[in-house]
């Protein structure tokens, strides 16, 4: 046996047990690590989860108030066409028999100024018993108008 063999066999002892000693290290260390990879994961998981549902709620109260300032809107717009009513600017489509007996009729009262103050007068009295008996109706409560 000569040297270089001897001293390539002890090199090759020392680093089959250094390879072993740190493979059985890596096996005792990767049981603890492996769990706290799962506890990352895990809570990872959680806040993302967590923040679809606050996404998921942020949408629901976006298309909420976008359902509700919809029907407010359409609901003022509604009062408002029916508060300014104006037969020669706004498309307000009637049949033709209708459209014509309307006509004649503000064409009557239009210099007297009848088809001015008391429409209005009795739309804003209309819409006012409208208005109680919707919120009536809403708020589940009886309202004698």
């Amino acid at each position: 046996m000569t040297f270089v063999h001897s001293l390539l066999s002890f090199l090759s002892g020392a680093f089959n047990w250094l390879g072993d000693a740190f493979g059985k290290l890596f096996q005792l260390l990767s049981v603890p690590f492996g769990w706290l990879l799962w506890l990352f994961d895990g809570i990872w998981y959680f806040l993302f989860s967590l923040f679809k549902i606050v996404v998921a709620v942020l949408h629901i109260f976006v298309s909420l108030f976008q359902f509700l300032g919809a029907i407010i809107l359409g609901f003022l717009r509604t009062i408002k066409g029916f508060l300014f009513i104006d037969f020669n600017q706004t498309p307000v489509h009637y049949p033709s028999s209708s459209f014509t007996g309307l006509k004649l009729v503000a064409d009557f009262l239009q210099p007297i100024g009848f088809m001015t103050v008391f429409p209005m007068v009795l739309l804003a009295v209309l819409w006012l018993l409208f208005v109680l008996r919707v919120f009536a109706l809403l708020g589940d409560g009886d309202v004698d108008a």
